[in-house]
């Protein structure tokens, strides 16, 4: 149902360019406001799993505010990738494509920030349950040093989504850890469990796939970006 709903809100927010259109500054503060929301998910997560919460109220609304502000995200996202999509192939003014430019960034940071930190959050709580983690790994017929592997794996691959702009790894980063998933859905499979067990696996390879095509995305917009200047000069 979650897989679902994800598909259905990216839709319908890239459907919403065809009823909003506006300039690109509005747009450029969507794009902001995105990222503002991503850091808060990110640390909520953080607070949800980690502070010792014991309150059930508490622990009641920080769940409630994770997967509506979750919801929120995805249907932001669908916008702001439709309305990238449709600004980079229609034609744009030169003082239009700066903006783009920092519309792609910004819209680049808050997805990498919700998709690398929840790999890190993965991480970290299987290292508070590793008995529970080994035995798993036992059953499956993976020995525990598979085990450090991926977790040493989705840890770096986190990291390097995160420090794309720095780094220039991200596509590596996230073909790496689309692998880890396909692994981790064929690994439910062989071991006869459910599908439901297979759901989280499948919602990150759809948004480790959506960060590729922003990632495509942002080559294009470079690359036009570029090419004006060269115009210009």
């Amino acid at each position: 149902m979650d897989i679902m709903i994800f598909i259905g809100l990216l839709l319908l927010g890239g459907l919403l360019n065809f009823i909003w259109e506006p300039d690109a500054k509005p747009v450029h503060c969507l794009a902001k406001v995105y990222l503002m929301v991503a850091i808060y998910l990110a640390l909520a997560v953080w607070i949800f799993y980690f502070a010792g919460i014991k309150n059930t109220f508490l622990l009641k609304v920080l769940d409630v505010l994770l997967h509506y502000g979750a919801y929120l995200t995805h249907l932001v996202l669908g916008y702001l990738a439709g309305n990238i999509f449709i600004r980079l192939h229609n034609q744009s003014t030169s003082a239009e494509e700066p903006l783009l430019h920092a519309i792609v960034n910004t819209t680049l940071w808050a997805l990498s920030v919700s998709i690398g930190n929840s790999f890190l959050v993965t991480t970290v709580g299987k290292s508070t349950h590793m008995p529970e983690m080994i035995g798993f790994f036992k059953q499956s017929g993976y020995g525990v040093w598979f085990l450090y592997f991926i977790m040493a794996v989705e840890a770096v691959a986190a990291l390097g989504i995160l420090l794309h702009f720095k780094l220039n790894i991200g596509v590596f980063a996230a073909i790496s850890l689309i692998v880890i998933m396909f692994g981790a859905v064929y690994t439910h499979w062989h071991n006869h469990d459910p599908f439901s067990d297979s759901y989280e696996a499948v919602t990150q390879v759809l948004n480790l796939s959506f960060l590729l095509f922003i990632y495509y995305l942002e080559k294009q917009v470079n690359r036009k970006l570029a090419d004006t200047q060269i115009y210009v000069i």
